[in-house]
Order: C-alpha cells, then structure tokens, then sequence
C-alpha cells in the first residue's frame, strides 16, 4: 500500500503539496514543480506564501484557513505565482489530516491548473460588459455601477453626479467622411472623457455617440460643474482623423443623487 500510494503521488497529473502542522511544506510531487516551477528543495521547510500572487487580501487566506480548522476541508480557486514570476489560476483542495487525538497533523492540497479556462472566462465576462469600439462599459455594465453608486451614497449619506453627454456634429462628420472616421471619432471622444474624471469615476458608452459618466463622492454639488466644463472644453478641441482636422462640441445633461 505504501508502494502504490508513492506511485500515485508521483504520476498524479494535478500537483500535491503536503504541509507539516505547522504549515510548512513538507513534500511536493512533480506535477507540483511542473505547474509552478518549485522543485522539492526550493520549497522543503517554507510555507505556501511563497505562491502568493497578491490578487487576494490577507482576510481571503485568513477565511480559508479558519474555515479549514472547523470543517476540515476546503475547496476552490485561487491565484497564485510560480517561480518565474507569471500567475496561474488553480482549483486547490486542501484537507485537514488528523492525528489519533483528532487534531491536524498535516495538510493535503491537491490542485490542477485552471489558467486557460479564468482567462476565457474573463475574455467573455468582458466583452459582454464592454463597449467593442471604445472598451468602455456598455449599457449593461454602466447600470451596475449606477446601482452600486446609489447604494454606496445611501450608505454614506454622499451624492454623486450623473452625466449625460451626446456629440453634436458626431452624425455630419460620419455621413462625409464615412464610419470608419466616425469610429475613430468615437474612440478619441473615449479618451478625452477618461482624462478628464478620475479612475474612480466610470465613463460608459451606451450607443451611437451617447456617453455617460459617474462621478462617486461628491462634496459639494456644485463641484460636478467644473467636470462638465472641462469635458465641454476637451471636446471642443479639434480632432485629427486622417490627416484631416474635425470639430465638433458635446451637450451635457446633469442629475446628482439623491439632490
């Protein structure tokens, strides 16, 4: 039995990590130094740490290990990085494994790497939530960060503002000059709005040439004033589209929560 259970340690096609009561490593198999460039010797005596990608918070390892102790057994995906640097995404299960006195003596992880599959899924999870022109968020996405806003200022008693901005030429520069300049236009339009707010607030395309932007955490309601007149000013600046020079202006409209 000892035997046989050597074997399946070392042909198993998901990596094995057994850690000491302590947590420490105590063996690894090949498929372990296969997925994350560790052998045996680099990780002998140290502790998982040494995988971690930064992606989760302290409270997430916290959580698991707490949940490990009371029942024993925890399962799900994680993201961690290998030796050269780069992060894989694993689906780890990790069981306790108790002494005679029913307390942990050792812990087994078994994971397999889950990487191609994360990123096709947030390959689809975003494209379904950006905007394919401007890869800013579309409808569907902008309205949950409406509802996340709203709920975030009734929380703390804040506001935000609300902006609703519409291109005015956008139709005569795309019927001459075609909608591959239109296009090119819209992208333009995309990056002077980001430049103008701030990586908290969220500029959305909802179709055609309408935009609309999230301004979180308002101090005062008139502050958003100062937004809209830069937007107006940046959008008044002459593009360049195919060496030739294109104007045009935006109008905005304006609602700030809960005012």
């Amino acid at each position: 039995h000892m035997r046989l259970a050597q074997s399946v340690f070392l042909a198993a096609g998901e990596g094995i990590m057994v850690l000491d009561r302590e947590r420490c490593i105590e063996s690894v198999n090949p498929a372990f130094t296969e997925i994350t460039g560790y052998s045996a010797d680099d990780v002998a005596g140290r502790t998982p740490e040494i995988l971690l990608s930064g992606h989760h918070d302290p409270s997430f390892y916290a959580n698991l290990w707490q949940h490990l102790e009371q029942h024993g057994r925890w399962e799900g995906d994680i993201w961690s990085r290998r030796k050269d640097g780069s992060l894989y995404a694993e689906r780890i299960s990790i069981r306790a494994l108790p002494d005679e006195a029913g307390r942990p003596a050792r812990y087994a992880a078994i994971f397999h790497d889950i990487t191609h599959r994360k990123e096709d899924e947030e390959r689809a999870w975003h494209r379904a939530n950006y905007d394919a022109l401007t890869d800013l968020p579309n409808r569907a996405l902008f309205l949950d960060r409406l509802q996340q806003a709203q709920a975030q200022a009734e929380r703390d008693g804040g506001r935000f503002g609300l902006l609703f901005i519409d291109l005015d030429g956008f139709k005569a520069v795309n019927d001459s000059l075609g909608h591959a300049c239109g296009d090119d236009l819209l992208q333009q339009v995309a990056t002077r709005l980001l430049a103008c707010v701030r990586s908290i607030d969220t500029v959305g395309r909802l179709g055609g040439d309408e935009f609309v932007v999230i301004i979180c955490g308002l101090a005062q309601a008139r502050s958003i004033t100062t937004v809209a007149s830069k937007i107006l000013e940046d959008l008044a600046r002459p593009f360049s589209i195919d060496d030739r020079t294109v104007r045009v202006s935006g109008s905005i409209g304006i609602a700030i929560y809960p005012d």
